[in-house]
């Protein structure tokens, strides 16, 4: 969790209950960013298929958040569509030096088999500044303004838009809708596992009341629970609400600065 005196922010993720039987990494990644008069946040979700998704959520989320940091620091405007596009060319350039730098001379094959095991993910930003806000994603996932969720997807195919596939040359449309900062308040987003358990669970101040608040109740929603039945003698099992990887992060401002 991060704040100041008007902008307050939490992220979080956690390994699903289903990815846990199985043994497998979390796939999701989160993050926040806190600024004097700025905040951001980001959730990112690695691809299923994606061998190694997880490396490339986890790299996106700070990615994305250290680049619209710098800009929302310097000035710009989270309700201007090129803020984000300067992001998002800033982020395909990191990702396609570390391509090079990986692959080197393995031609187009070793380059793509790269980018789908390592790099599909998808994302859902928000970002506060003055009295302007906004949402940005590309791909799946959820975001709740105002008590009022919009999902993103499901995609044809189960195939949602990823920002790696700018590095194939295949560019996909991000999605972008401005807030009106004065009246929301805050914003909730989340990828799209967390999402299936409702963002209504996730009670804003009370997610934002500890900096481990938030991963405690994903944590909670990841666990089945066994209760024994001593009558029938036996065991009753309550499978867990959270059965897919899930990142949450909210975004809270209070007022307008002077």
């Amino acid at each position: 969790m991060d704040t100041n005196s008007r902008i307050r922010g939490a992220a979080a993720a956690v390994i699903g209950a289903r990815h846990l039987r199985a043994a497998r990494n979390g796939q999701d990644a989160a993050a926040v960013w806190i600024g004097e008069d700025a905040g951001a946040v980001v959730v990112c979700d690695g691809c299923g298929s994606g061998a190694s998704s997880e490396v490339g959520a986890r790299l996106g989320a700070r990615l994305v958040l250290a680049a619209l940091s710098r800009r929302l620091a310097a000035g710009a405007s989270p309700a201007c569509r090129d803020t984000w596009e300067a992001v998002r060319l800033e982020v395909i350039g990191a990702l396609e030096d570390l391509v090079r730098a990986t692959v080197g001379e393995g031609g187009a094959a070793a380059r793509a088999a790269f980018i789908e095991e390592h790099l599909l993910f998808t994302i859902v930003a928000a970002a506060v500044r003055g009295g302007e806000a906004a949402v940005w994603a590309l791909g799946d996932g959820a975001y709740t303004v105002a008590a009022q969720t919009r999902e993103l997807g499901p995609f044809a195919d189960n195939q949602p838009p990823y920002l790696a596939y700018d590095l194939l040359g295949m560019p996909q449309r991000a999605e972008h809708e401005v807030i009106d900062a004065t009246a929301a308040g805050a914003v909730i987003v989340a990828t799209d596992g967390a999402a299936e358990v409702g963002l209504d669970v996730f009670g804003i101040e009370a997610c934002l009341a500890h900096p481990d608040a938030l991963r405690r109740r994903l944590t909670v929603l990841a666990r089945g629970a066994d209760q024994i039945d001593w009558g029938a003698k036996r065991v009753v099992r309550t499978p867990a609400a959270l059965q897919d990887d899930g990142a949450v992060a909210i975004l809270a401002w209070r007022g307008r600065p002077s």
